[in-house]
């Protein structure tokens, strides 16, 4: 294909890091509430795009949820620094369980550093933005795919029935990689070729402006023992990545709602890094195979020598130029019947968070570890009942981005990985993403096969069981009617 004359991409980054005794975690069998100290670094990573007429920005963040709200707080931050409208903003969390605590629970020791250290990210979101629009320069644009198996189906039943988070190889699963590289169009310097004037298009000795990264799988390999802050698989990832080809990795979490870590719930940090660094890995051998194994060859001409020695002109594929389209939207989907009553939902929380307190008062570790679970179930019940109480419909907030043959969709739910693959396989655009954890987050969105099994997952989602559907359907007429605007 013919490389892009359109898009120009620049990225900016800061480092994030919350206090480290802040409020942290939330699972409902940890036994601390703040914090003990940072492993790595939490980033928010900016990646600008534009072509010219229209920009947009897209937010990676290392953290658990952005709620809407705090995704609205960021996107207008951003907005109000480079002057890009909101509706081109997208603002993504990695959704590591090992950050900061998104919302006030159970858990009220280092919650008065949550507001500051978001109004923080707003700004270090901002900050980044402007690095990015700053650094825009002309790319070409290549994508590629490959696989690595640190994830699985995550629901579990025992023989008996009961349900449980683990590791199901027989459910589904995605295991695709997907990569796209934005390389400097402009930039030449430092290359070698054996043959002077004779090799096409070699774009091999320069680091990419940017790496973008998509998949699937819940940052859950620390669990409720660790008490330290990290960025989980996604950070390790990145490192690695950028050890290997250069440039920036950004990272956009997949359809994970029902996918999580062959190794979770861990305490030691050696297992995160280990898992990440084998992603990591793997994105570096898409990304370099990209521009190191050329898409075609032509043959040039047989030198004699020993043997016959065969040299080629090599061509690097590059993905056509398209105008860049940003489009959001909100899709209703219907929810189900028999949501928690706010009246009943804020008893029981109330129950159980009194009784938690008692438990620590009198350091009973028995009774702690029990109301502490119940705590953080009926925590949830009681947020589905202020979220979404009385209604029959919610909407989702789905945003759009389009180039070439790409297509990068996200919404503010934990989509189910079939959800994920079904818009992938038929998505007009040959190389599509979903992701969860965009510009906020609702709840999880099983599919109706999974919803009628019940568990973690289905048990805590507000959504009824056509809701997958709807949103499917729906999106994939929005990149149809985009496919065929090009």
């Amino acid at each position: 294909m013919s490389t892009s004359p359109l898009l120009s991409a620049g990225t900016g980054r800061r480092c994030a890091n919350p206090p480290p005794n802040i409020a942290h975690g939330s699972w409902g069998a940890q036994k601390h509430e703040r914090a003990e100290g940072i492993d790595l670094d939490l980033w928010v990573t900016a990646l600008a795009i534009s072509d010219g007429a229209t920009t947009a920005l897209i937010l990676d963040v290392d953290i658990q949820i952005l709620t809407n709200e705090r995704a609205d707080q960021i996107r207008a931050a951003v907005s109000a620094a480079t002057g890009v409208p909101v509706e081109n903003i997208r603002a993504c969390a990695t959704h590591t369980h090992s950050g900061p605590v998104p919302y006030k629970s159970w858990i009220e020791k280092g919650y008065e550093l949550v507001g500051p250290w978001f109004d923080d990210l707003a700004r270090w979101s901002a900050e980044a933005a402007v690095e990015a629009m700053a650094g825009l320069r002309p790319v070409q644009v290549r994508a590629g795919r490959g696989e690595c198996h640190i994830n699985a189906n995550r629901r579990c039943a025992t023989p008996e029935g009961a349900r449980f988070l683990g590791i199901n190889r027989e459910g589904m699963c995605d295991h695709e990689v997907t990569v796209v590289r934005f390389d400097l169009s402009e930039s030449g310097a430092g290359l070698r070729p054996a043959l002077p004037g004779h090799v096409k298009d070699l774009p091999y000795c320069e680091s990419p402006a940017a790496t973008l990264v998509s998949y699937a799988c819940h940052p859950t390999i620390m669990g409720p023992a660790n008490r330290l802050i990290t960025p989980d698989y996604p950070g390790a990832m990145k490192r690695v990545v950028e050890a290997a080809v250069g440039g920036r990795c950004v990272f956009l979490q997949g359809a994970a709602g029902n996918v999580g870590p062959v190794q979770g719930f861990q305490a030691d940090l050696r297992v995160y890094r280990q898992l990440g660094a084998i992603l990591g890995h793997e994105v570096a051998k898409i990304s370099l195979a990209l521009t190191g194994v050329p898409a075609s060859v032509a043959l040039r001409e047989i030198i004699p020598s020993g043997a016959p020695l065969g040299c080629y002109d090599a061509e690097f594929a590059a993905c056509a130029g398209t105008p860049l389209r940003v489009r959001q939207l909100e899709i209703s989907v219907p929810l189900r019947e028999g949501l928690p009553e706010k009246p009943v939902a804020l008893e029981k929380f109330n129950h159980w968070k009194a009784r938690l307190q008692d438990a620590r008062a009198q350091n009973d570790p028995v009774a702690i570890t029990e109301a502490t679970v119940m705590a953080r179930r009926a925590d949830l019940q009681l947020r589905m009942a202020d979220d979404f109480g009385g209604r029959s419909t919610a909407t989702v907030r789905t945003h759009v981005i389009t180039f070439g043959d790409v297509a990068l969709v996200g919404c503010n739910v934990e989509p189910f990985c079939e959800i994920g693959l079904a818009v992938k396989r038929q998505s007009p655009f040959p190389v599509t993403f979903l992701c969860g954890y965009t510009n906020g987050r609702m709840a999880y969105l099983p599919t109706a096969d999974e919803w009628a099994k019940g568990g973690y997952e289905v048990d805590n989602s507000p959504f009824g069981p056509a809701a997958a559907e709807c949103l499917q359907h729906a999106i994939l007429a929005v990149l149809r009617e985009l496919s065929s605007a090009n």
